[in-house]
C-alpha cells in the first residue's frame, strides 16, 4: 500500500481503494486455479501475506479512527457516573425507608379487602338464598337490593386490592436442586443445553481432558 499523501483520501477510503484492488487481484488470480508446484505455492503464499498484511492495516486504521471516540464516550461517562452513582444512592436510601412501611399498608390494605370480600360473598349468598324463598313481593324486593349492594361491595373489595401503593414485586429465583433443575432444562429445553455444552467443551477441552468429548487435530493453511 502507498503512503499516503496530505491530499489523498481519507484513511478508510483509501484502504477501501487497496483492498478492492487486492480483491480483484485474489479473484483473477484464484479463478479456476489449482496448485500444482512450488511456484504457484510461493504465489499464492506471497498474495496471502498481502491479504493479511492489508486486515491488519485495515484493523490498526480501524481502531485508531475509531478511538478518539470511544475516549470521548468514556469521558462522557465518567463526568456523568458521580452524578448518577448519587442520585441511585439518594433513591436507594428512600426506597430503603419507605419499604417497610409500604409492605405493612399492603399488608392492612390487603386483609381489610379480604374482609370486605367475604362479607359480600356472605351477604350475596343470603340475598340468593333469599330469592328462592316464596317470599311475598317486598321481601323479595329487599332481597335484590341486597343482591345488588353485596355485588358493588366485592366490586369495591377488588378495587382496593388492585390500588397501586407504590410497591412494585420482583422474581428473585433461587436455584436450590442444581441437578433437579439440569434435568428439567434437558427435559423441557434440550437445545439450549446443548449449546451450553458445546461452548463450555469448546473453551475446556482444548486445554484439558473431558468426559464425554474428543478433541481432534486438523491441518490447514494459517
Amino acid at each position: 500500500m502507498s503512503e499516503l499523501g496530505h491530499n489523498q483520501p481519507p484513511a478508510h477510503e483509501a484502504m477501501a481503494l487497496h483492498v478492492e484492488d487486492l480483491f480483484k487481484m485474489v479473484s483473477d488470480t484464484t479463478e479456476g486455479a489449482v496448485v500444482t508446484n512450488d511456484q504457484q505455492e510461493a504465489a499464492l503464499d506471497a498474495l496471502l501475506d498481502d491479504v493479511k498484511q492489508a486486515a491488519k492495516d485495515a484493523e490498526a486504521t480501524r481502531k485508531a479512527e475509531k478511538e478518539p471516540h470511544l475516549e470521548a464516550g468514556r469521558q462522557v461517562d465518567a463526568n456523568w457516573k458521580p452524578i448518577k452513582d448519587r442520585l441511585s444512592a439518594a433513591a436507594d436510601e428512600i426506597k430503603k425507608l419507605l419499604t417497610p412501611y409500604r409492605v405493612a399498608k399492603q399488608k392492612a390494605k390487603d386483609e381489610a379487602a379480604r374482609k370486605a370480600r367475604e362479607e359480600a360473598e356472605a351477604k350475596e349468598r343470603a340475598a340468593q338464598a333469599k330469592l328462592k324463598e316464596p317470599e311475598h313481593l317486598q321481601a323479595r324486593f329487599d332481597a335484590e337490593e341486597d343482591l345488588k349492594e353485596a355485588r358493588k361491595l366485592k366490586a369495591v373489595a377488588g378495587r382496593t386490592e388492585r390500588e397501586a401503593t407504590g410497591l412494585r414485586t420482583y422474581k428473585v429465583v433461587t436455584v436450590e436442586d442444581h441437578r433437579a433443575a439440569l434435568k428439567w432444562i434437558m427435559a423441557q429445553d434440550a437445545a439450549a443445553l446443548t449449546t451450553f455444552i458445546e461452548q463450555y467443551a469448546e473453551r475446556t477441552a482444548k486445554v484439558r481432558p473431558m468426559d464425554g468429548v474428543t478433541v481432534t487435530e486438523e491441518r490447514k493453511v494459517a
